[in-house]
């Protein structure tokens, strides 16, 4: 009894996964490095910005420890996202959605999960000063701080995405507001769980949104005419 082949792409997505063969070389190991090494040094200069900031003596009053564990968690997370939502994988249609809609939905719920535990360890910090106001100035900073690492990301896809492009989008504006969370929470003096929420965790899936509605446009594979 023969073996039922694999199932047959839509027309949309045949069209895009052959233009995408016409229209793009076979990348070379160079190549490959060059795109690794753009994401590599987007991370090694976040690590940098954060080394020199953990060095400076005025924290705001904040625990030493507790900033400092608090950055090493959200660096991990931001990492790790970034991986699955920049990186392709081993298929040229790019990672499943169902990666892309986990690290979306998952990525604020565990850096806030973090942000707790090191709260309740140590107490001090579960109460500040903040208001509406500076809930509105922390929007806006990570909002700020994700367009470097947006704009990188999406020149590492561009016109390379075949399947979902506006996922995709969405999956890399997570990954670069991650990144944004973890610069702003080093010049932030507020720690609250309210504050944490409303202006430092839920920007991230606001980011996403904008990084869902510009997907099409920035990453996905063009079909030409004719």
């Amino acid at each position: 009894m023969s073996q039922p082949g694999p199932p047959e792409l839509p027309p949309y997505l045949r069209d895009r996964v052959m233009q995408a063969v016409r229209s793009e070389p076979v990348p070379t190991r160079a190549d490959g490095a060059r795109r690794g090494a753009l994401i590599v040094a987007l991370g090694f200069a976040e690590m940098a910005v954060i080394s020199l900031a953990i060095s400076h003596p005025k924290r705001w009053g904040r625990p030493v420890a507790y900033l400092d564990t608090l950055v090493v968690m959200w660096t991990l997370v931001a990492i790790v996202v970034t991986w699955i939502g920049v990186g392709r994988g081993r298929s040229m249609l790019g990672r499943s959605p169902r990666s892309y809609v986990a690290i979306i939905v998952a990525t604020p719920l565990l850096l806030l999960v973090t942000a707790i535990a090191a709260a309740m360890h140590w107490p001090a910090t579960l109460a500040d000063a903040s208001t509406p106001l500076r809930h509105a100035g922390c929007v806006l900073g990570t909002l700020v701080l994700a367009v470097g690492p947006f704009v990188a990301f999406s020149r590492l896809r561009r016109g390379r995405v075949v399947r979902r492009p506006e996922l995709t989008g969405a999956a890399m504006a997570t990954a670069a507001a991650a990144w944004g969370a973890v610069a702003l929470i080093l010049v932030c003096p507020f720690t609250s769980p309210l504050h944490m929420v409303l202006g430092h965790l839920l920007p991230i899936w606001l980011i996403a949104a904008l990084g869902w509605a510009l997907g099409e446009r920035l990453v996905a594979v063009r079909l030409k005419a004719g």
